[in-house]
């Protein structure tokens, strides 16, 4: 069967403004991951990633048209939820013998609008991998009744029939490595190392993957939704993976986009030991916790190539992290990135966001201010974005207090979507939600006062200068002038 993956186009000026000039895109691994399971099973599979080649949304419909393929799958996020929406009903005047399948969390927030729209034929909920291998084979023996697969919602006689259970891998062992080929490897590399504006990152060649999925913490803010019991990846298989990555495309970075890759001390461990006795020479990134940070942990990384860390910090007001169910206080942070510096040259982020429910200026100052206190190479500043998928999004949605961009007769104003943006200071947007102790401008103005006040420290400020490369001059004055001022 032929079938064509594909990642849309995505508009990132409009939704995080001049920040997108230092953004390099990932490769598209959700649809890499279900390419390969689909490859596999014997079809004929194409991916196009539309938003690394810069396709226009009419570009990419001459494509299709080239293509026509049986099934299509797109994988849809927020910020071009609108997009695919138009090529959804696009295809289906267009392509009408193609099956269009939707994916990932923002297609199954909105399963019911993009079906009953015409935007789409099918809506994977949960992981993907199985359910798509379950269309193909069901549209090749049976036709397009689909009620054999619990992880798909779709139309059946003009009514709509939900999903009965999400898409679950249990056993990643029993994935294949992505299909990254499919895409153009050229235009891919990490942000973190290959697309910064420092000496010497020109020559760096960056990847990412996971070697886990699920998450065991609550945050209210969050949508992983892959369960609340971490699976993780066979030790051996992972390392497998990182060797491969450094051998057959010449990785010198690997980030681990993990949502919690150091909640098993003992499997991070072991993947380091493992790491080391291969002599893999690469630098890696990963998301970790302050909970989970140890100095035998710490150093076991740094001694395996660990190069940066990022944690989730949120808050520094007790108060605020209780409300989004962080599970930890500010002086956990401060012990946990005290003891990564202590014990390691580890690069450390902090990713903070303001705007929490119930919120005022003066809790947003003192985020900030503990976000200078705190020994951080990098710090991130969000403001809050109840995005569709999260616990805030549904309690705001019940109560009526966000734009979902579903209207009372059941249709779509997709344009509302385009304002769920962590990086609206930076935007034309207003922001979707504020919350009531501060208004849209002062949020803004926070957010701006956040990032001067942590970069435009002297002796921070220095470091950095002295870093970058001349090549970057121009961009980083545009992006700074926009960001800061």
């Amino acid at each position: 069967m032929k079938i064509l993956l594909v990642n849309p186009p995505d508009d990132l000026e409009r939704v995080i403004g001049s920040g997108a000039n230092l953004i390099t895109p990932f490769e598209p691994l959700g649809i890499l991951y279900i390419a390969a399971v689909l490859m596999e099973d014997g079809h004929d599979v194409k991916a196009i990633d539309a938003f690394v080649e810069k396709l226009s949304v009419e570009d990419l419909k001459l494509r299709l048209l080239a293509e026509r393929p049986e099934i299509a799958g797109f994988t849809v996020f927020t910020s071009n939820g609108g997009i695919v929406y138009e090529l959804g009903r696009w295809m289906k005047k267009n392509l009408p013998e193609t099956l269009v399948v939707l994916g990932n969390v923002h297609a199954a927030v909105f399963a019911r609008a993009y079906l009953e729209n015409g935007a789409a034929d099918v809506v994977v909920h949960g992981e993907g991998e199985w359910a798509m291998r379950d269309l193909a084979r069901t549209l090749a023996d049976k036709g397009r009744d689909f009620s054999g697969i619990p992880a798909v919602s779709f139309m059946k006689d003009g009514v709509f029939v939900p999903s009965s259970a999400p898409g679950r891998v249990e056993d990643l062992s029993e994935l294949p490595f992505p299909a990254r080929d499919l895409v153009p490897q050229k235009l891919y590399n990490i942000p973190s190392v290959s697309n910064l504006p420092y000496k010497g990152s020109d020559k760096a060649v960056g990847k990412h993957m996971f070697t886990s999925r699920g998450c065991p913490n609550r945050c209210t803010f969050c949508t992983v939704h892959h369960s609340r019991r971490q699976r993780a990846g066979d030790v051996i298989r992972t390392v497998d993976e990182m060797e491969m990555l450094v051998e057959r495309y010449n990785a010198s970075y690997i980030f681990i986009m993990d949502a919690l890759f150091i909640a098993k001390k003992k499997r991070v461990m072991d993947i380091c030991d493992e790491i080391r006795r291969r002599n893999l020479r690469f630098l890696w990134g990963c998301e970790g916790h302050v909970r989970y940070v140890d100095p035998e942990l710490v150093r076991a990384m740094e001694a395996a190539g660990c190069h940066d860390m990022a944690f989730g910090i949120e808050s520094g007001v007790q108060r605020l992290l209780d409300t989004v169910k962080k599970g930890i206080n500010p002086e956990m942070v401060r012990q946990a990135a005290r003891t990564v510096k202590k014990n390691s040259g580890i690069k450390l982020s902090g990713l903070f966001i303001l705007g929490l429910p119930g919120e005022t200026r003066k809790d947003s100052l003192e985020t900030i201010k503990f976000a200078t206190t705190l020994p951080l190479d990098m710090a991130q500043f969000s403001v809050l974005v109840p995005y569709p998928g999260s616990e805030i999004f549904y309690d705001l949605a019940e109560k009526g207090q966000i734009d979902t961009g579903v209207r009372p007769d059941g249709t779509l104003d997709t344009e509302v979507w385009l304002r769920y943006s962590s990086y609206v200071s930076y935007t034309k947007n207003e922001p979707i939600w504020v919350t009531e102790g501060l208004g849209a401008d002062e949020l803004k103005a926070l957010q701006k006062k956040a990032v001067r006040s942590f970069y435009f420290r002297p002796r921070h400020f220095i470091a950095q200068v002295r870093r970058l490369k001349l090549s970057s001059l121009p961009t980083m004055v545009k992006t700074a002038f926009d960001t800061f001022f």
